[in-house]
């Protein structure tokens, strides 16, 4: 269930996320959630990812597709962390739900609490309207015990 993630020095264990039918770990789901293609829904876009190329001096390719633009921040320095924050990945609360045995009423009373920190939202339809749900800080998932969750 938890692995060690090598880009946070070893010294937390950090849980895998559950998506679909495969767990990933933190850096394979940011990249991910980045790289994806989801229409007007994307995290990030290919000239996002080019802008902060530009903006941190890495020289690309124009032909380069979003992962590797991805991969080229990476290996020049750029941190997930930094990615994550900036494109607003998160956890949903189902990801909450599925993990601790909780109800989405629970998720929200975490985050009205001041517990989980919200980073970003995803837009869904549903009712025959758009609405918006947010997501919670990847890291913090990733990191928070059960016990904490349960005593909570």
């Amino acid at each position: 269930m938890t692995t060690l993630s090598p880009n946070f020095g070893g010294k937390k264990k950090m849980r895998k996320i559950k998506y679909f039918d495969n767990e990933l770990s933190i850096e394979e789901y940011i990249k991910m959630q980045i790289c994806k293609n989801a229409g007007t829904q994307s995290f990030a876009y290919k000239d996002q990812l080019c802008d902060l190329c530009e903006k941190m001096g890495i020289t690309y390719s124009d032909k380069l597709k979003k992962d590797e633009l991805f991969d080229l921040l990476i290996a020049n320095g750029c941190d997930y962390t930094l990615l994550a924050q900036k494109y607003g990945v998160g956890a949903s609360s189902k990801n909450y739900q599925d993990t601790f045995a909780i109800t989405h009423k629970d998720v929200k009373r975490l985050e009205k609490k001041g517990i989980l920190k919200v980073v970003g939202e995803y837009r869904f339809r549903a009712y025959g309207k758009y609405m918006y749900a947010p997501l919670y800080d990847i890291f913090q998932f990733a990191s928070i015990s059960e016990e904490v969750i349960k005593n909570i």
